[in-house]
């Protein structure tokens, strides 16, 4: 059995008990990796198609929305902005796509068979991200 230590190169880590929690660009990592050795991937991706475009900052900032939805206060309490997908075009619906389709090309090489993949998405987005990783080999369990 190799150690997960073996895995961490030299990315920010930290170990929880038999787990290994990594920092580190996916696509760089899971290239580098042995096929078939990791269990499982849990991943919240940034989606960053176009909030994290120096102008969509900017309106984010001063509170202009762009991309961004400046959410209402609620209990007093300011919530953080939240980026509106649904103002994607198809061509950054298409990099999204291709983005997810790459992506889960590595996680199969990664992934013992019978392996499993935790990703976070939203509503908006699900179909078009779940699209991609089964066209990259990957199969969807509800």
């Amino acid at each position: 059995m190799v150690s997960v230590d073996t895995f961490k190169y030299e990315y920010r880590s930290q170990k929880i008990g038999a787990s290994l929690i990594l920092h580190a660009d996916s696509f760089e990592w899971m290239g580098r990796i042995p096929a078939e050795c990791v269990h499982a991937i849990v991943a919240d991706p940034p989606y960053g198609v176009k909030e994290y475009n120096f102008d969509q900052i900017e309106k984010r900032t001063n509170g202009n929305g762009g991309i961004w939805r400046i959410p209402p206060s609620f209990d007093g309490s300011n919530r953080a902005p939240l980026p509106r997908f649904t103002a994607l075009n198809s061509k950054e619906r298409d990099s999204l796509y291709r983005f997810f389709l790459e992506w889960s090309k590595l996680a199969v090489h990664a992934l013992l068979p019978g392996g499993h993949v935790f990703i976070a998405s939203n509503a908006f987005l699900s179909q078009l991200v779940f699209s991609a990783l089964i066209a990259g080999g990957l199969e969807f369990r509800g």
